[in-house]
């Protein structure tokens, strides 16, 4: 099977498993974890060592470590719910987080 295609595959079938929600659960733990599955995916695709050098896999395949894609859909949830109206459910959840946050209560924002 093509390599392109398997990637593809990946970003389809496991991606989209793993980083489900990951605009509010992400931090570096977890991304690490998910970080040891996305490497030796792109690695055995390569079939390469464990010990090669992860930048260079990710340089061959033009694929950016999967943290770059977390905090990406981080950012774009965090525009989303910034920008809409206060009269919708998600806009009174968001005002709701921002008061929390500034209370210094622990929450998703």
């Amino acid at each position: 099977m093509d390599v392109k295609l398997r990637c593809d595959l990946f970003n389809t079938l496991v991606r989209s498993i793993i980083s489900y929600a990951c605009e509010v659960w992400v931090d570096s733990k977890k991304i690490k974890v998910i970080e040891v599955v996305y490497q030796g995916f792109l690695k055995s695709l390569f079939e390469v060592r464990k010990t090669t050098s992860t930048s260079i896999v990710l340089a061959e395949f033009g694929k950016f470590p999967f943290e770059h894609f977390a905090w990406g859909q981080v950012l774009l949830y965090y525009n989303r719910v910034s920008t809409v109206t206060k009269d919708r459910i998600l806009g009174k959840a968001w005002e709701a987080q921002l008061a929390m946050l500034t209370m210094g209560m622990k929450c998703w924002a």
